[in-house]
């Protein structure tokens, strides 16, 4: 199916939002691990690493805005599946910058993500435009209350135990909440000030929410689990949310490339000894 040129223009707006964002992650860790074997001297390499790191910062926050922009052109399901592309640019990105290795789980992780994304957005059905008769308020409170609700009671039962598994929640939840934004940016485009004004704030809310619980994420878990869990329930959940709050549709070969991603993500992550 041919794409419209303002999906096109969401697709790629889309793709430079995350691979800025998996940039800022790239240079947020060059600034911890990057300056480690070279020769510097430490007021030097402290002044380079921090200036490195602020730079990463201000991309990840940049991201935020274009992801937005992104899905006032385009379905949730169309720009949600890009943060793949995002993670195979972190890749190339350690391996030519941090030196780290590049396996053949790498490469494959790579290949599955680049065609996954490649059927998602040819056989995209949907089009740029969003109706208010597209939203359902009420089913989109349900399902925030509901998976949060049960995700925040999930992370109390394992604070009672010592944390056990609280990484891995804590990976779920932050993931949900970047689901949660995604969605809110795209309502934001129905042509009512009123849900622009509400949604805008919850955006910033999830945003944050999700900043907050991946960080505990990676308090209370190794990166190679906390990565693929809140990468894979961002995209999932934004999808799901889409279909049923939204009214977006979604093709079976769709589905098949959403499952390609997923599968690469889980290839470039999970069998990393200390993850991205």
């Amino acid at each position: 199916m041919a794409l419209e040129q303002n999906l096109i223009m969401g697709l790629l707006i889309g793709a430079a939002a995350y691979i800025l964002l998996y940039l800022g992650k790239g240079f947020e860790k060059y600034a911890v691990e990057g300056f480690k074997n070279q020769k510097i001297e430490k007021t030097d390499s402290k002044g380079r690493n921090s200036g490195i790191w602020i730079i990463g910062f201000i991309f990840t926050l940049v991201f935020f805005f274009i992801q937005w922009i992104a899905l006032i052109f385009a379905p949730v399901n169309l720009i949600a599946p890009l943060e793949g592309i995002g993670l195979v640019i972190l890749v190339i990105f350690s391996y030519h910058v941090l030196n780290e290795e590049l396996s053949k789980l790498d490469i494959l992780g790579i290949i599955n993500i680049i065609l996954g994304t490649i059927l998602v957005a040819l056989f995209n059905p949907n089009q740029n435009l969003i109706q208010s008769t597209d939203f359902k308020l009420e089913t989109f409170i349900v399902i925030a209350s509901l998976f949060v609700g049960i995700e925040l009671f999930l992370l109390l039962i394992s604070k009672r135990n010592n944390y056990k598994y609280a990484g891995l929640i804590a990976g779920f939840t932050a993931g949900t909440f970047i689901a949660l934004s995604t969605v809110t940016k795209r309502i934001t485009a129905i042509p009512n000030a009123s849900i622009f004004l509400i949604f805008t704030i919850l955006s910033f809310v999830f945003g944050l929410m999700a900043k907050a619980f991946s960080q505990l994420a990676y308090a209370k878990g190794k990166a190679n689990i906390v990565i693929p869990c809140f990468t894979s329930t961002s995209i999932i959940m934004a999808i799901l949310v889409g279909i049923i709050v939204l009214n977006e549709k979604v093709e079976i070969i769709q589905i098949i490339g959403i499952t390609f991603i997923i599968g690469g993500i889980l290839l470039l992550t999970a069998f990393k000894k200390e993850g991205l």
